[in-house]
């Protein structure tokens, strides 16, 4: 991880991972400091220094949404749990049974990680209404790259964060990892593809900051190709 921050809009930052790491979103809105995806924890001491330079800190963090709950970018969540009380949130279908010990979503044991058991108390699904004051994201479930991953709309502002279902350049997250489904994520490439947004921020490669809408067009058109639906 060697890039700063990039303001994308008022109080709306993206982390550009040059490592195993995803990329990291923060946005600030009142009392609310939230961190969309948090990368593998490899990172922390600088992820805090960059937070730092933006005006946040590890323990200033309040929420962590998850797109999805594999390693590369669940991992970050010991560090920030450790200096900080987040409340983490993740959809229904990896919360639940990382909630009840199963970490198997998580791809710790495949990536030889330690992952302590975690306590997700916002159970994100289908249309939820993340209320954060003056920001606030609509969960939409794009379920293929894993069973619960999910993109979050940040609402009036354009901007969709798109985790690893939609990646730049006609590109998209794999579907040979447990709970990977080709023509699940065929669909939900499809339906961001009919979604109006204007700036796409996926979980990995760059930030989409014009017509993202482009971008996902053509992965889906890709993906549909790729596996013959």
């Amino acid at each position: 991880m060697i890039n700063v921050f990039d303001k994308i809009a008022d109080s709306i930052y993206f982390l550009v991972s040059r490592s195993m790491d995803s990329n990291i979103t923060f946005i600030q809105s009142g009392d609310h400091h939230i961190l969309v995806d948090t990368g593998t924890g490899m990172n922390y001491a600088a992820l805090d220094k960059y937070l730092q330079n933006i005006g946040s800190s590890h323990s200033s963090i309040t929420d962590i949404v998850l797109t999805h709950s594999h390693i590369d970018h669940i991992g970050g969540v010991i560090p920030l749990v450790e200096s900080g009380s987040p409340k983490i949130h993740l959809h229904k279908a990896e919360a639940e049974p990382i909630n009840n010990g199963n970490m198997n979503q998580t791809l710790a044991d495949t990536f030889g990680a330690d992952l302590p058991p975690l306590n997700i108390e916002g159970i994100l699904e289908e249309g939820t209404i993340l209320d954060f004051g003056d920001i606030k994201m609509k969960v939409y479930h794009t379920p293929g790259h894993s069973l619960g991953s999910i993109c979050l709309m940040i609402l009036d502002t354009g901007i969709l964060i798109t985790g690893d279902t939609l990646f730049p350049g006609g590109s998209f997250g794999r579907t040979d990892f447990p709970g990977g489904d080709d023509r699940a994520l065929v669909s939900s490439l499809k339906r961001i593809s009919e979604m109006t947004f204007e700036v796409g921020l996926p979980g990995h490669m760059n930030a989409m900051k014009f017509n993202a809408k482009k971008s996902a067009h053509a992965s889906y058109q890709m993906a549909k190709t790729m596996f013959r639906m």
